[in-house]
């Protein structure tokens, strides 16, 4: 088998255990083809298989979850829920994913579809799969401590439309009432390096400015 032929091979194998969903491999898949002496390598053209296995592992990527978390940054991360998020999902598969990723309403669907994409990895990859009890403590942890959604209408104030408009290409919006006048501007900045990670249109520069100050305005004091 030549070096491309065992490159796609990888690629292809690697693919169909992100379709089952874990996004486990990616790294694999970006190996290159060995170099010969005196240059480099051109890329080898890319087969309509090959470049299908592209965009499945770009859009596995995406839909992970964003570098930085830290076991220490769950919220009560001593409890026993934080450390199954921890076991079952940071140390297998991904990166740690925030509770505040999505609402106590999206959580449960979410989850729901993390099992079952686990409940299907062949057993040769040794994913750990939590029982019955663990998944209740866990589902239960995350619920409570997810996103805090806003239930009605926006407060009014310059910046609601653009808040309304960016915010809500990602996930339900954010009650503006949950963090502090003062922590607003950080979390805004980390949803903005996740937009980008996510290749949603980001905002403008006008925007920030409008949502940041919103928020500063009718947040917390």
């Amino acid at each position: 088998m030549t070096s491309e032929a065992r490159m796609w091979t990888l690629s292809s194998r690697t693919v169909g255990l992100l379709l089952v969903g874990l996004g486990l491999g990616i790294v694999a898949c970006q190996e290159r083809a060995p170099q010969p002496e005196g240059g480099e390598a051109s890329p080898p053209p890319l087969s309509a298989q090959g470049t299908r296995d592209q965009i499945l592992l770009a859009s596995a990527s995406v839909a992970l979850p964003p570098e930085g978390t830290t076991a220490a940054d769950l919220p009560d991360p001593e409890s026993r829920g934080a450390k199954l998020v921890v076991t079952y999902c940071a140390q297998q598969c991904h990166w740690l994913p925030s509770p505040t990723t999505h609402s106590a309403t999206d959580w449960p669907n979410v989850v729901r579809r993390m099992w079952l994409r686990m409940d299907r990895l062949p057993a040769e990859f040794g994913i750990q799969v939590p029982e019955t009890g663990e998944r209740r403590v866990l589902l239960d942890y995350i619920t409570e401590h997810a996103l805090q959604v806003t239930t009605g209408t926006l407060p009014p104030g310059t910046g609601r439309e653009e808040f309304a408009a960016v915010c809500g290409q990602c996930h339900a919006l954010p009650d503006p009432k949950a963090h502090t006048i003062n922590d607003w501007p950080a979390i805004f900045m980390r949803m903005e390096r996740n937009i980008e990670r996510m290749k949603v249109t980001p905002p403008t520069r006008e925007q920030t400015t409008a949502i940041v100050t919103y928020l500063q305005a009718v947040g917390n004091r």
